[in-house]
């Protein structure tokens, strides 16, 4: 299926109200329930990346540059409504070059890093994951 400029732009901005609902002062966040994916709509897992792209488009027009805890919950959430089963991990920096370590925060579907090149299996332990129920994002 051909993604629609209407999905999309609907998506990308269910991703913008999810995210501005669960900020909270001092950069931290609350999360109510995240929402599930949608049914299917766009074809295959592998269409997804496509799917970022595209909302990313849509984020620097409507929300500018978000930094990559941002980014990963409105992609998360953009992609969910697209039907797509991704899923949100935030992880710590195994081995940091400089003490403290940071944070990091991706999105995967399918089993696919869709939210960074940052080889993220390597660098960081996960502390924290929010998948579609039934789905099992390793």
């Amino acid at each position: 299926m051909v993604m629609n400029v209407s999905a999309l732009l609907r998506s990308a901005r269910a991703g913008k109200v999810f995210l501005e609902s669960s900020r909270r002062n001092g950069g931290k966040f609350e999360f109510a329930p995240w929402p599930q994916a949608a049914a299917p709509r766009f074809g295959p897992v592998g269409r997804a990346r496509s799917a970022v792209s595209g909302l990313r488009a849509v984020e620097r027009l409507t929300v500018g540059f978000l930094d990559p805890v941002e980014d990963a919950i409105y992609l998360t959430v953009g992609l969910r409504r697209m039907g797509f089963p991704a899923s949100f991990h935030l992880g710590r920096e195994v081995a940091p070059a400089v003490p403290p370590a940071g944070f990091y925060a991706w999105v995967r579907c399918g089993g696919d890093v869709l939210s960074t090149s940052l080889p993220v299996k390597e660098e960081y332990v996960e502390i924290y994951r929010n998948a579609p129920e039934g789905e099992h994002s390793a």
